[in-house]
């Protein structure tokens, strides 16, 4: 059953994030947390190809501050039947867990389409910028910086709710 109750929450956005302004600003997000780092997306790419070595700096910044002791989760759209979801995404699980990255997917076959960047439980990035190249370099896409304390601790205790109830991907 789901929830029906809806929510209209106006918040302050400390800056609105369009096309390729996205990577930037979530590197420097990653690179100035201290404690934790949770992503959710419908697409993660990683490819060593020119057009993904942005991303693939992204993700290396996340293993080493996994490596450096702090919480790095990461919710990602799965499916029992592989077709269904980005065929990015089995290698980007892989690569993650091989990090030791604690990575979920919705239970169920619920599609995970939210994409969320919280640091620290201090600032967030909310919008549409997947983790892949086309999101980061040819489609239109906009996201926001939020960076009002009590808005980005309901948004985290929103992901800490639903990553509680989400299942590792097999």
């Amino acid at each position: 059953m789901q929830n029906t109750e809806r929510y209209v929450i106006l918040f302050p956005i400390t800056m609105i994030i369009v096309d390729n302004e996205f990577l930037p600003q979530a590197l420097a997000l990653i690179e100035s947390a201290k404690k934790s780092i949770d992503i959710s997306t419908f697409k993660a790419e990683i490819t060593s190809k020119p057009r993904g070595r942005h991303l693939s700096v992204l993700f290396d910044k996340l293993y080493e501050k996994k490596s450096q002791g702090l919480r790095v989760r990461f919710l990602i759209n799965s499916h029992d039947d592989r077709r269904v979801m980005p065929k990015t995404n089995l290698c980007a699980i892989n690569n993650l867990k091989n990090h030791k990255v604690e990575v979920r997917a919705l239970s169920h076959n619920r599609c995970c389409h939210a994409k969320i960047l919280i640091v620290d439980t201090d600032k967030a990035i909310v919008g549409s910028h997947n983790l892949s190249v086309k999101s980061c370099h040819n489609n239109f896409e906009v996201s926001c910086i939020i960076v009002d304390p009590v808005l980005v601790c309901y948004l985290q205790a929103l992901y800490d709710r639903v990553f509680l109830n989400a299942v590792v991907p097999t």
